[in-house]
Order: structure tokens, then C-alpha cells, then sequence
């Protein structure tokens, strides 16, 4: 691979756009149309400003924390759970588990009854992983019971690890636990449209910085990676072209996401694509950045 390219796939978007730039690199096939780049800067901004970037949470023994219906623990302590990347379809998606999450001590559960997520707890106290090593012991951790979940950070949005060749963001239809199979999106600023930004993240720029993101091996997604990539700012889109982005991304919004090449070529997702970069004052990108994205993912 040329030393050029490789630098481009390793780095962000910003530092491609000064890789590319500065040394003008436009003879390889992969990027011989990337002048779109440097005219959509301006309206850039670093994604991790607006939004956190992590993986899943990794629960450490499933057993104990994605229990079955018959458990008898509490529905208080029983909450939606996303586990399953391959029922990620669309850009919505619906919880498709259930984790156990308690932030009582026992001595809590007691005084207020619940005897079932006590029962539950006491369940696995005695029980050895595979080292030999106690479960209270291998699941001991700062600031918190060692039967507890961080699930404080619920996610506004997710994709996952390994895309393929649908590059898109999903948006949980309630407040989910995502385990570590999933990349989650946490919006920072309360001010900020979660619709639109949800829109932005899967327009055509949206896709070609998780593609870009991508390991070195050319599949998974990296998190770091993406954290350190930068998407269209959505607070230079005026509110009136916000809301047509939005009803456009609508339309879209609830059938399955399609390999990109058959993505990109259906008239409602072009329709949407250009609105968003005609509200930056880009439309005329949209061929370039369209063709850049098909020859980067041909190229994976």
C-alpha cells in the first residue's frame, strides 16, 4: 500500500484534509477527486466537542447481569439493553435484552424488600470464573458494588463495531445499556438537536468518517478513532434548514440501511444529502464527496 494512503486511513479527517492539502496528493485513484475537503473544513468541528465516544459497556460474567424473565428480581432494577449488533437494521432500533442493574447495598435491598434482587445477588456471590478467582473479587471495581453497572451514560446513538457495508448511526427508541459489541454516542450539550445531529452523523460526510475510522485491518471501527474525527457543526445550519434536514432524514429514517453503493443510490437519500450540504453552502461537493466515499469503501 502507499505510504501516502496509509497515512491518510490512519489519521482523522482534519489531518487528512491536511495531509491532502499540503502535499497534494490526488494521483491515487482512492483520492483523486478530494478537493470537497478543504471547501467543507470551515464548517467542521471536532466530533468529541459535542459528543462522547466510547464502547459499550463490558459487563464481566452475562450471566449475572442479563438475567432471564423468570429471574424474580424487582422490574426496578431490570432495564432495556442493547446486546445484539446483528438486529441493528436501521437507524432506529429497539432494545432486544434486558440487564440487571442495582445501585442498592444488600443491606438496602433488605429494608426495602426486594427480595428478589437480593436473592439474585447472593445467586453468584460463591461462584469462581474460570481462575478460580470469586465473582465479587473479579467484579470489584472504584466507586461501587461489585454486582453494579455503569449505566448512568445511556446512549443517544450507536453503531457498531463491524458496519460491513452499511455505514450508519442508529438511534435507541429508549434509554438503553449497550454492551461493548456497540460503539455508543452520548450528545454533551443539552442545546444541541439530537435529531439533527443524528441526521448530520448519517449524511454522506457522516459515512465517510466511519469509514474512515475503521481499524487497520479494514474492518472494525475504531473509537478512538471516530472520537477524534470531526462532522458538520450543527450549530452554523440555520434552524429553518434544520427542520427540512430533519423531515428529509425522516423519510429515510425507518426502512433498513442498504450496502452504500445501493444506499447512495436511492432518490430520497440524495435529496437529504444534498439539503445538508446546500445548508453549509456546499451543494456543488456533493458528486466529489459522494464518488470519494464509493472509491474508499471499494478500496476496503
Amino acid at each position: 500500500m502507499d505510504k501516502d494512503i496509509e497515512l491518510l486511513m490512519e489519521r482523522g479527517t482534519m489531518n487528512m484534509i491536511k495531509v491532502i492539502t499540503n502535499k497534494g496528493i490526488i494521483s491515487n485513484d482512492l483520492f483523486h477527486n478530494v478537493s470537497w475537503v478543504s471547501k467543507l473544513e470551515e464548517c467542521l468541528i471536532p466530533i468529541q466537542e459535542i459528543l462522547t465516544i466510547k464502547r459499550g459497556e463490558r459487563s464481566g460474567w452475562n450471566a449475572l447481569f442479563y438475567p432471564p424473565e423468570n429471574s424474580g428480581i424487582e422490574s426496578e432494577y431490570i432495564k432495556p439493553a442493547l446486546r445484539n449488533p446483528a438486529l441493528l437494521k436501521s437507524y432506529t432500533v429497539q432494545s432486544d435484552s434486558a440487564v440487571f442493574c442495582c445501585h442498592k447495598s444488600k443491606d438496602e435491598l433488605r429494608q426495602s424488600g426486594h427480595t428478589g434482587a437480593l436473592n439474585w445477588i447472593e445467586k453468584y456471590e460463591n461462584i469462581r470464573n474460570g481462575r478460580g478467582k470469586l465473582l465479587p473479587e473479579v467484579l470489584s471495581h472504584r466507586g461501587g458494588f461489585w454486582y453494579e453497572l455503569d449505566d448512568t451514560a445511556k446512549a443517544d446513538f450507536v453503531t457498531a463495531l463491524n458496519p460491513d457495508k452499511r455505514l450508519f448511526v442508529s438511534m435507541p427508541e429508549e434509554n438503553t445499556f449497550v454492551n461493548q459489541q456497540f460503539i455508543q454516542i452520548i450528545v454533551k450539550d443539552v442545546n444541541v438537536s439530537k435529531d439533527l445531529v443524528h441526521a448530520l452523523l448519517n449524511s454522506l460526510s457522516g459515512m465517510f468518517v466511519i469509514e474512515a475510522a475503521r481499524e487497520t485491518d479494514g474492518v472494525g471501527v475504531s473509537s478512538t478513532k471516530l472520537r477524534n474525527m470531526y462532522m458538520i457543526n450543527p450549530q452554523v445550519i440555520l434552524d429553518s434548514d434544520a427542520l427540512e434536514i430533519v423531515e428529509l432524514f425522516d423519510k429515510i429514517k425507518n426502512r433498513n440501511v442498504m450496502d452504500i453503493e445501493d444506499e447512495l443510490k436511492d432518490s430520497d437519500r440524495e435529496i437529504f444529502d444534498r439539503k445538508v450540504l446546500q445548508a453549509v453552502g456546499h451543494e456543488e461537493i456533493y458528486d466529489a464527496l459522494k464518488e470519494s466515499l464509493l472509491l474508499y469503501t471499494r478500496y476496503d
